[in-house]
């Protein structure tokens, strides 16, 4: 997997999908899988900024059987499955425990009622997966139980608990990557770190994209006979005409925030219901669950959302820090923790319903949005999409490729990925240092030191990623790719600017 800018600029290819987060990489997988010539452009890094930046549940749906929604919580049934199955390596089963009361809709006897109706749901959810990554049913267990798993478990009030199981993303930039890589093995061709500034239209139709390799500075147009923009935050900006490609804010958004602390606190996700109530918590609703998510060697902490004002975000990342913080010592005292905890914050930007669906405008959108603009004021040929969540990106991706492949007058072949395998490199987690750097800078196209400590390996982990080890690192990125001193001293202080606590340094996760 090599950036061939001269590439992407030779052929006419049968769409451009603009946005290399794991909605832009599972349409470029797709359609190539299908055997469309496709390319990929990403701004950044591929699976950086929001798409990095998740509490890690791949979730079934449990939420949306309280609300009866049952088209979309099968729908969260069928994804996880299909996570589980083609990344088995990248996507491993996760129990999840919520306290019990005595009384009321929380009572015993209401999950043991709401856990079966769950398992009844999703008697298919194992369909396919080895036995290793098969979900059991849900289950009632003791407060005794509760503790054990969880030592700083919230007791009071609590008659034991409910447990019932989904999936963890063991690294979300990862899986992003590997649905990149797959889509080039079958003929795609990608690039990071090239800025597309919107669409070329010629007779009220669209022919390409102009784009600015970030790189060298210069600008480049890619020919298709489709575009499919899904560029999260960015979408509505580059589907304006003209485009309005460096404003995240056309449409309301909303600041997600996750921390992460020191240490596996547990071996299970946690959900336990804030104390904050409207007021404090106005995207959310007040008196939600958050969670505590176990890492490989640390532990997560979420969410807290915010409305987006746009600018800088570095005073949202303080504010929202302290406050996800002491809404865990409110509503779990046990777990004893502080601001001086925590070890990296997560964030990125969601949409909010805003007008767009029922709801109020201000919560957090649960549709995705796919627009076929050529049927309503736009340019024929253009296309854009817009997730919700992660769990559900191959799914939207599969209804975006139907329709593009209908554009064009192809025939309906059969999508093919909830079956093809994509993290075909197996389990590299032992594989020695040296290699994976030099596989990261040679096949899997990282160019910056953020790409090589934070998406190709975990060497970024707080924990781990001391001063000596992020230099070591980038002197070996520094002599393949002919960094000049200056260059290798600004990747390093960009990567430690990242690792440092919540202030007016912490950045988007890469």
């Amino acid at each position: 997997m090599e950036r061939d800018i001269a590439r992407l600029a030779a052929p006419v290819y049968d769409v451009v999908v603009v946005g290399g987060g794991i909605l832009g990489a599972c349409i470029a997988w797709d359609a190539a899988l299908r055997g469309l010539q496709v390319a990929l452009l990403e701004r950044g890094d591929f699976g950086a900024a929001t798409s990095a930046n998740s509490l890690r549940i791949v979730h079934g749906g449990l939420r949306y059987l309280a609300r009866g929604d049952f088209r979309r919580m099968r729908e969260s049934i069928r994804e996880r499955s299909a996570l589980l199955r083609i990344a088995p390596t990248l996507v491993e089963p996760l129990p999840v425990l919520v306290p019990t009361e005595e009384l009321g809709t929380r009572s015993r006897a209401a999950f043991r009622a709401v856990l079966g109706l769950n398992d009844l749901l999703s008697l298919d959810r194992n369909r396919g997966l080895t036995p290793e990554r098969r979900l059991p049913a849900g289950h009632l267990i003791s407060l005794e139980e509760c503790r054990r798993r969880f030592p700083a478990f919230p007791s009071e009030g609590a008659s034991g608990g409910a447990v019932w199981y989904d999936a963890r993303l063991r690294h979300p930039e990862g899986l992003a990557l590997a649905f990149v890589r797959a889509a080039v093995e079958q003929g795609a061709a990608a690039a990071n770190y090239c800025r597309a500034h919107g669409p070329s239209i010629s007779d009220g139709a669209v022919t390409g994209v102009t784009a600015t390799d970030v790189l060298s500075g210069e600008e480049f147009s890619v020919r298709a006979r489709r575009v499919v923009v899904a560029a999260g935050p960015w979408t509505p900006g580059l589907t304006r005409n003209p485009p309005a490609a460096d404003d995240p804010s056309a449409l309301p958004q909303a600041f997600a925030l996750n921390v992460e602390i020191p240490g596996q606190r547990t071996d299970v996700a946690v959900g336990i219901r804030s104390r904050s109530g409207r007021r404090d918590d106005p995207i959310g609703g007040g008196n939600r669950y958050i969670f505590i998510v176990p890492g490989e060697s640390t532990t997560l902490l979420g969410t807290w959302y915010a409305p987006w004002p746009g600018g800088d975000p570095e005073p949202l990342i303080g504010r929202g820090a302290a406050a996800l913080v002491e809404e865990f010592r409110a509503a779990c005292p046990g777990l004893v923790i502080s601001s001086g905890d925590i070890l990296r914050c997560h964030w990125g930007l969601l949409p909010l319903k805003a007008g767009r669906e029922s709801g109020r405008p201000d919560a957090l959108a649960a549709q995705e949005r796919v627009i076929d603009h050529g049927a309503g004021v736009g340019p024929a040929g253009m296309f854009s999409a817009e997730g919700v969540k992660f769990t559900t990106a191959r799914g939207v991706a599969q209804r975006v490729v139907d329709r593009v492949v209908t554009s064009l007058g192809l025939p309906r072949t059969r999508c093919r990925t909830v079956e093809v395998r994509i993290d075909d490199l197996g389990d590299t987690s032992k594989a020695p240092p040296e290699a994976l750097l030099r596989r990261a800078l040679r096949e899997e196209m990282a160019v910056r030191l953020s790409d090589l400590m934070f998406r190709r390996t975990t060497f970024g982990l707080p924990f781990a990623a001391a001063p000596l080890t992020v230099a070591a690192v980038a002197r070996i990125a520094a002599a393949d790719l002919g960094w000049s001193p200056a260059r290798e001293a600004a990747e390093i202080d960009d990567v430690m600017r990242q690792l440092r606590p919540p202030g007016p340094t912490v950045g988007p996760g890469g």
